[in-house]
């Protein structure tokens, strides 16, 4: 693949989100976390990055919607999702990042970042001025996690407060942007 993909909108790709997770044990390995990002999937608003074909004159540049892929996801096979990011939004004016995962052997290839950028350029347009994510917090180091608070705030966030107690056993951190 020639590291090209194309972000696309949709709902109910949790095919897609399980396929990803079980890629990712030392992230996602409790299988009753795992089933509830699952459910997520199928409520909310699913943003996905999508292997494009190899390049060709003509040919959306990464990270766009290319011509060819549904809106409704439908048509994108498992196999093709690289990355996908659930999307809630209970406010008008602020969202939160319920989950962000990419396949392993795409990490730091720009997915997550291109995500996140097509999510807040969508969420902008309606209004909404304030972006959050939970992660687990520091105090219980961890290096995966060291690296998911690292690439968050090198895409904008900034830690709020970590919450001890609202994840049983695991700090929780609250990371907001402003939009």
């Amino acid at each position: 693949m020639s590291g090209t993909f194309t972000v696309v909108r949709t709902l109910g790709r949790s095919d897609a989100a399980h396929d990803i997770l079980e890629e990712l044990p030392e992230w996602f390995g409790i299988d009753r976390f795992t089933y509830e990002y699952v459910e997520a999937a199928a409520k909310f608003p699913n943003y996905v990055a999508v292997a494009a074909p190899e390049a060709s004159p003509g040919s959306a540049p990464p990270g766009s919607s290319g011509p060819g892929v549904g809106a409704d996801g439908g048509a994108i096979s498992t196999e093709d999702v690289l990355g996908v990011l659930l999307l809630d939004q209970r406010y008008p004016t602020s969202a939160e990042v319920h989950l962000l995962a990419v396949r392993r052997k795409h990490h730091r290839a720009g997915i997550g970042r291109t995500l996140l950028e097509r999510v807040e350029d969508d969420l902008r347009a309606q209004g909404v001025r304030l972006l959050s994510v939970k992660t687990f917090g520091p105090s219980a180091p961890d290096p995966g996690f060291d690296q998911t608070r690292a690439f968050y705030s090198a895409v904008g966030f900034h830690p709020v407060e970590e919450f001890p107690d609202l994840w049983v056993d695991s700090p929780c951190l609250l990371m907001v942007k402003a939009l």
